[in-house]
């Protein structure tokens, strides 16, 4: 009799309990799903993008760490001031693991001396001892924390500035930082802006600090006298195969 009660509860509770396991079952689906969708479009927009720069190893977008160094290839080398990271990729690379590696570290460092003396302290039912393991934890806790903030913001600053870089290449003015700040603050807005630009034409040359177009004019006439290259009204553009001068202009 009470088994079958018991039954009875729980083919009830199940009833009830049916369409919330069926919503959560859609939303796991869903959520892998996107994350699959995600992974690839990015994927192709490295891809793309290493086409366009003239890279090898495009492939690598699909790879896991392995896309995060063709992206700081395509990056190229970062200027910050008077400083320049180099070998952008293998930072790239690198960057998480040294954070995991603090953090495993600091980790360690802080909670272990602390754990040992807390058992001793109650073993030995020591007061004093239980109040220095309470301050040891606190003040490893607290330089703990911020030698982690300092690792996150050097992580996050390598990863934005790598970003930066690669929207640079395909805008001018002040949308690469209105890219940095979706890619910063929107899901997946990274991902999406990656594979947006990736279908741009790249940009090619540079003139007064700012990027120029294939097929695209200069917004500025260039004069030049004996030392270089008059250009019309028509102005200087990037084609295809190489820069085109317009009529009478030589």
């Amino acid at each position: 009799m009470y088994g079958a009660d018991y039954s009875n509860e729980l083919a009830e509770v199940l009833r009830v309990l049916s369409p919330l396991f069926v919503f959560l079952g859609v939303v796991i689906l869903l959520s892998v799903l996107l994350g699959l969708a995600a992974y690839l479009l990015r994927g192709f927009a490295i891809n793309n993008m290493s086409k366009a720069r003239g890279l090898q190893n495009g492939w690598f977008g699909f790879l896991p760490y392995l896309r995060d160094y063709q992206l700081g290839e395509i990056a190229g080398e970062i200027e910050v001031g008077k400083w320049r990271i180099k070998n952008t990729g293998l930072w790239l690379v690198l960057a998480p693991i040294l954070y995991t590696v603090v953090f495993a570290i600091g980790y360690t460092i802080v909670m272990v001396p602390y754990v040992i003396g807390l058992f001793s302290a109650v073993a030995n039912d020591t007061p004093e001892a239980l109040f220095g393991s309470l301050m040891y934890v606190l003040i490893g806790a607290t330089i703990f924390a911020l030698v982690m903030m300092v690792a996150q913001v050097l992580l996050y600053l390598i990863i934005y500035l790598a970003y930066h870089k690669v929207f640079s290449q395909y805008a001018t003015g002040q949308k690469p930082v209105f890219y940095l700040i979706i890619a910063m603050f929107v899901p997946l807005g990274s991902t999406v802006l990656l594979y947006m630009l990736s279908k741009r034409p790249l940009l090619r040359a540079e003139e007064a600090g700012q990027f120029v177009g294939v097929g695209q004019a200069l917004p500025e006439l260039a004069v030049a006298s004996e030392e270089g290259l008059v250009v019309g009204e028509e102005g200087l553009v990037v084609g295809e195969e190489g820069l085109a001068v317009g009529e009478g202009d030589l």
